[in-house]
């Protein structure tokens, strides 16, 4: 067992400490600017410009799973995850950052400001309601990037992990509670300059420590030749269900808060396509770390999470192992806030005030969409307790559920002629029952990933519903722009 605490000095916890009062002052500085109405609140009066959207762009696509969760794939996994994840992932989303955002931008209307306003605008209310509520119950995929400050606090500090998540989780709600996105955007930009740093600093040190990479690799292949074949031990089938999960940012409601929130779509195009190459880069150089922290501490680590933070502190200096957890901090709080601040407006926004009181005011709606950030919140940190055993299959499972449901009735819904409410409804019923029954009752019949199978399912039953309800005077035709 190795013995981080000893490694952590004071020196760290004053770094830590500095970040943790500097996003602080970040949300109680953008207080006013966040305004009373759900557009400044939600979506930065639309005025984000490139630099900044390159920031939340990439701390809200790139988190605290970027860093420790694909680190632990290297370690387990190896180079295959490169292969069936991290390509595919930067040119996938590629058409999301160049073709779908700026049409989000410039062709939905200004009303329509979440993703359950899209569905209301591309399908109806019924859609709507339902959107919400499911992106609401993505609250457990913040739990598992949540658990890993906890995780990473208690192992190098001693922490206990309860004390740990309740700070973390406390700071997370005031700031995003205070400031909605704007004071989202500047501390994005500020956590992705720290990302950046310290994940150069650490790959630099692992190339002085081992001498480079080739020795990482043939210490490795030693140790199990599979980690370096580019399929390893992986089917095709299940590689198609991790590629498939690379597509869930389609599906992602911060994406489109992020789309909505620019000033134009040719800001999106240019901000997002710079951001890929750079994450990329990013996430290649957490699974080359998680590998070579199996070549130096696999036989003395008790966890492929242990072997990482070790490899962390034997190569980073004093202060910039505090800067390297702050950095993980800033991976999870910019995601994590991100989707609280969307969970408070579809509970709030486009539940209670589209469904329940219609006449709620945009100054009440802010309140008790501050008020929600709270609660979720506190609820985040319970769910915690899901993810004991490791977060590494958090994206897996969750991603492919969220594409399941959405990317069919989202790409579908904005370019598709004949679609209709109907047919949005059908797969998005279909998809969230079948995804359970498949993966956790039926237990992936003949090893076809649930992802994959319902996904296919679900476009058929989309389009089949949508051609036979589909009639020339639909109103739904008049949405498509």
């Amino acid at each position: 067992m190795i013995d981080f605490e000893k490694l952590w000095t004071n020196f760290d916890w004053v770094v830590l400490a500095l970040y943790f009062v500097g996003i602080l002052l970040v949300g109680i500085s953008m207080r006013k600017r966040a305004g009373k109405s759900v557009k400044s609140f939600f979506v930065a009066s639309r005025r984000l410009t490139i630099p900044i959207l390159i920031g939340v762009a990439a701390a809200g696509w790139y988190d605290s799973w970027t860093i420790v969760g694909l680190a632990e794939c290297g370690y387990t996994m190896g180079i295959v995850v490169i292969a069936v994840f991290v390509v595919p992932e930067a040119v996938l989303r590629l058409p999301l950052a160049a073709i779908i955002g700026p049409h989000v931008r410039d062709k939905i209307p200004d009303w329509v400001v979440t993703v359950p306003d899209m569905m209301a605008y591309l399908y109806n209310g019924k859609v709507k309601l339902i959107s919400a509520i499911t992106y609401i119950a993505n609250l457990m995929y913040d739990s598992a990037l949540l658990f890993a400050i906890g995780e990473v606090l208690k192992l190098v500090t001693g922490m206990p992990m309860v004390l740990s998540l309740i700070i973390a989780g406390a700071v997370i709600v005031a700031y995003t509670a205070l400031s909605g996105l704007w004071g989202l955007a500047v501390t994005d930009l500020i956590q992705f300059a720290i990302m950046t740093v310290s994940a150069g600093a650490l790959m630099i040190g692992i190339i002085n420590l081992s001498g480079g990479l080739p020795g990482i690799f043939d210490t490795v292949g030693k140790m199990d030749p599979t980690l370096l074949k580019p399929m390893g031990n992986m089917g095709a089938m299940e590689a198609l269900a991790w590629i498939i999960s690379a597509c869930a940012m389609y599906c992602e409601a911060a994406c489109y808060q992020r789309f909505s929130a620019a000033q134009t779509g040719s800001d999106i195009r240019t901000a997002f396509s710079i951001m890929l190459s750079m994450g990329v880069t990013f996430s290649i150089s957490m699974v080359f770390a998680g590998m070579a922290a199996l070549a130096l501490f696999g036989d003395v680590a008790a966890s492929p999470a242990e072997g990482f933070w070790a490899l962390v502190f034997s190569i980073l200096p004093v202060g910039m192992r505090g800067l390297f957890v702050a950095a993980l901090c800033a991976a999870v709080m910019s995601t994590v806030s991100s989707d609280w601040l969307i969970f408070s407006t579809c509970a709030v926004n486009d539940i209670y005030r589209g469904f329940i009181n219609k006449k709620m005011s945009e100054a009440s709606t802010v309140k008790g969409m501050r008020v929600a950030v709270g609660v979720f919140g506190v609820l985040c940190v319970v769910g915690t307790l899901f993810w004991a055993d490791g977060i590494a299959n958090a994206w897996y499972y969750l991603g492919g559920f969220l594409f399941s449901m959405f990317f069919i009735p989202i790409t579908a819904g904005l370019f598709y002629k004949r679609k209709t409410a109907m047919g949005g409804l059908s797969c998005i019923v279909y998809s969230a029952i079948m995804y359970v029954l498949w993966e956790f009752i039926l237990v992936c019949p003949g090893g076809i990933p649930t992802s994959l199978f319902v996904s296919v399912t679900g476009a058929i039953i989309y389009f089949i519903v949508c051609n036979i309800t589909y009639k020339k005077d639909s109103p739904l035709q008049d949405a498509v722009v």
